[in-house]
């Protein structure tokens, strides 16, 4: 039920089934195909997106290097703050899977924030929580070793999956990106789990076998 994907995120989490038919009303949907690009870093910024199906990988490319903020998967947000603050993007947004998007333009978002006091204060909760992120991906570079961050990278990716074993697919480049580094040292450190017996990784498909050990090796309690 589309209403139930609204539900999913946290600016629509509170609301009715009627308010919810409201916000659909003002929402178009445009599908995207594996690969195509939603928005590139430095376009205007005309549209706020929620995710009804597939997966968005948001990055940016800096010097010939890319950096992977987040994957974004359905009923998660993105594309707010250029609407708030800045005119443009900053960053870009391409489809991984295919994907359909929930789109609203900057009018529309900008008047369910003002009519709607929840709304602000729950963009304002996710924009501190994506804050604190950057914050640890900050201190992970600084302190951590490359084994110490891909457990983290791992376990941050996988946070939301709820099949046991946990799997997901993600080839090593995007890892590295997603890490701020290259494939090489990324690889040594997958084939260190592997032996060691933290992960399997065969085919683009990384399956965690000792989640208790990933979360030693990130600092986690």
């Amino acid at each position: 039920m589309v209403t139930g994907i609204l539900k999913q995120v946290s600016f629509f989490s509170g609301l009715g089934s009627a308010d919810l038919n409201k916000v659909l009303s003002i929402a178009g949907v445009k599908k995207y195909t594996a690969g195509q690009m939603v928005f590139a870093k430095q376009d205007l910024g005309n549209n706020f997106f929620i995710v009804k199906s597939g997966r968005i990988k948001i990055f940016t490319t800096v010097g010939g290097k890319r950096k992977i903020f987040a994957f974004l998967k359905k009923g998660e947000f993105f594309g707010e703050m250029s609407l708030l603050g800045g005119r443009v993007r900053s960053a870009s947004a391409q489809a991984v899977a295919d994907s359909e998007l929930f789109v609203i333009s900057k009018k529309n978002f900008r008047r369910l924030l003002c009519e709607n006091p929840e709304f602000s204060l729950k963009l304002l909760q996710t924009l501190a929580e994506r804050l604190s992120k950057a914050n640890r991906d900050v201190e992970s570079m600084l302190f951590h070793n490359i084994l110490g961050r891909l457990a983290e990278a791992i376990l941050d990716l996988s946070r939301d999956t709820r099949a046991k074993p946990v799997k997901m697919a993600i080839d090593q480049n995007e890892l590295a990106q997603y890490l701020g580094t290259t494939r090489v040292p990324v690889c040594r450190a997958i084939n260190t789990l592997k032996r060691s017996g933290i992960i399997d990784y065969r085919r683009g498909e990384l399956v965690i076998l000792n989640q208790a050990r990933l979360k030693s090796m990130a600092g986690e309690a």
